[in-house]
């Protein structure tokens, strides 16, 4: 049980690819796209209170947790590109900039920050291109803050507290 934690963060990433692939299904797979979404943040949910619970030192994969997460993140991008949701070149230079800033910064609320509108597009585009997909993602996010409410207070402190300290640089 305690490799648990671990399989879950590792989904995270074969749910980026199945994501990602999706992009040469087109825009009709976007409803599949935002149900995995929705299973790799749900793996990351409880991946971390399974982590917490089990109070063992971080393994190599729970180390690179965030990593996992960002790679979800990128996933979601490459699939909103290659099914023409988001123009190539608008993609590039949002990357080209984040990969600048974080790079400059090194903080991981300034990659956070470049990852919420990212996190957030599926969710826009299901609401104009399948509405049932959309729902279920509204839903899921009240869930998730019903149920987890303390994680996502945590986070968000997190972000404060990192973006302070990015800030005095």
């Amino acid at each position: 049980m305690e490799r648990v934690p671990d399989l879950l963060t590792a989904l995270r990433g074969l749910i980026a690819v199945a994501i990602a692939s999706l992009g040469f299904a087109g825009r009709g797979a976007l409803e599949t796209v935002v149900l995995l979404t929705l299973l790799g943040w749900t793996s990351d949910i409880l991946d971390g209170r399974l982590a917490r619970r089990y109070k063992k030192e971080a393994t190599w994969i729970g180390e690179r947790e965030f990593f996992f997460d960002m790679v979800m993140v990128f996933g979601g991008l490459c699939y909103l590109v290659m099914a023409g949701f988001v123009p190539v070149a608008a993609a590039a230079i949002y990357v080209a900039i984040a990969a600048a800033f974080i790079a400059y910064f090194r903080s991981k609320s300034v990659t956070m920050s470049f990852a919420f509108p990212l996190v957030t597009l599926p969710l826009v585009f299901a609401y104009f291109n399948a509405p049932r997909a959309a729902w279920m993602f509204v839903i899921w996010i009240a869930l998730a803050l019903l149920f987890d409410w303390r994680r996502f207070r945590g986070v968000v402190l997190e972000f404060i507290e990192n973006a302070r300290a990015a800030q005095k640089r």
